[in-house]
C-alpha cells in the first residue's frame, strides 16, 4: 500500500488533533476522577497509533521501492546498450514485476506518451514517489545526462549508488537495534520501579495513616503519586519512542509506532499492577 511521507504528516496532524480533543473533553468531564488517567492513555493512543500504522506501511512500501530500483536501472541500462530507444525500454520495464515500482513506471511511461520529455517525466516520477534515495538517483541521472554522459553508464553507476545506500541503511538499522531495545528496556524498568514504590511505600504509608498508626505523613497520597508516575511514564513512552525511530530509521515519525507500543504497555502496567 502506497503511503508517502506527506500522507503520514497529514495523518499525524489529524490524529493528533483528535487525540488532544479527546483528552480535553475527558478532562472537562472527569477532572478529579482516576478514570481520567486511562482515558489519557486512550487519547494518546488515538494520537499516535494511526500515524504509527501509516509509518509501518510506508516503511514496507519504501523498502520494496528501494530494493527494486537497482534492478530496474540495470535492466534499463542493458536495454539501452542494445540500441533500444529510451521510451521503448521504459515501456518494456513497466511490464516487468518490480513490485510497487511498476505502478509508478507505468505512470511515467504514460506521461512520456503524452509528450512529456524524459527529464520532465523523471522529475515527476521522483516527486510522486517522494523518497530520498529516488530523489538523489534522479539528480545523478539528470545531471550526468545534462553534461552529455552515456545513459547506459549513467544508469549502471546510479544502480551501484542505490545499492550502496540500501546496504548502508540496512547495516545502520541492524547496528542501532540495541539502542532501540534500550528505550524499551528503560520504560519497563521505569514501570517496575514505579509499581514497587507505589505498592510497597505509598500504599502501606497511606494505610497506616488511615489506621492512625503512621510515623510519617506522606507528601503525596497513593492516588496522586500514581497519577504523577503514570503521566511521567507516558511522557517517557512518547519521547523514547520518537528518539528510537530517529536513531533506527532516521525519522521522528517512524518513532510513533514505538511510542504507541510503549504507551499502551505503560497503561496496561498501571491498570494491572497498581
Amino acid at each position: 500500500m502506497k503511503i508517502t511521507r506527506k500522507a503520514i504528516k497529514n495523518i499525524t496532524i489529524i490524529s493528533s488533533i483528535a487525540g488532544v480533543i479527546f483528552i480535553f473533553a475527558s478532562a472537562i468531564a472527569l477532572l478529579t476522577n482516576p478514570v481520567l488517567d486511562y482515558l489519557i492513555v486512550v487519547g494518546f493512543t488515538i494520537a499516535v497509533v494511526p500515524p504509527g500504522v501509516a509509518s509501518i506501511l510506508h516503511s514496507r512500501w519504501k523498502n520494496k521501492i528501494e530494493k527494486a530500483m537497482p534492478e530496474f536501472l540495470r535492466d534499463l541500462a542493458t536495454a539501452y546498450q542494445t540500441g533500444m530507444p529510451l521510451q521503448i525500454a521504459l515501456e518494456h520495464a513497466a511490464k516487468r514485476n518490480y513490485g510497487p515500482l511498476t505502478t509508478e513506471l507505468k505512470t511515467m511511461v504514460a506521461h512520456m506518451s503524452w509528450g512529456m520529455s524524459f527529464n520532465e517525466a523523471l522529475k515527476e516520477f521522483s516527486m510522486k514517489i517522494d523518497l530520498t534515495v529516488v530523489e538523489k538517483a534522479t539528480v545523478l541521472i539528470l545531471e550526468a545526462a545534462r553534461h552529455g554522459g552515456d545513459l547506459s553508464n549513467i544508469f549502471e553507476a546510479t544502480a551501484k549508488y542505490v545499492d550502496n545506500v540500501n546496504n548502508w541503511n540496512a547495516k545502520r538499522r541492524m547496528q542501532t537495534l540495541p539502542y532501540v531495545a534500550i528505550f524499551y528496556f528503560s520504560v519497563v524498568i521505569f514501570l517496575f520501579i514505579i509499581i514497587i514504590i507505589s505498592n510497597m511505600i505509598f500504599l502501606p504509608i497511606s494505610q497506616m495513616n488511615e489506621a492512625g498508626a503512621a510515623l510519617i505523613k506522606p507528601i503525596l497520597g497513593p492516588l496522586e503519586a500514581r497519577r504523577i508516575f503514570m503521566h511521567a511514564a507516558l511522557l517517557e513512552a512518547l519521547f523514547g519512542g520518537i528518539l528510537a525511530g530517529k536513531i533506527n530509521e532516521d525519522s521522528f515519525l517512524a518513532g510513533l509506532k514505538h511510542a504507541a507500543v510503549l504507551a499502551v504497555t505503560s497503561g496496561i502496567g498501571f491498570f494491572v499492577f497498581t
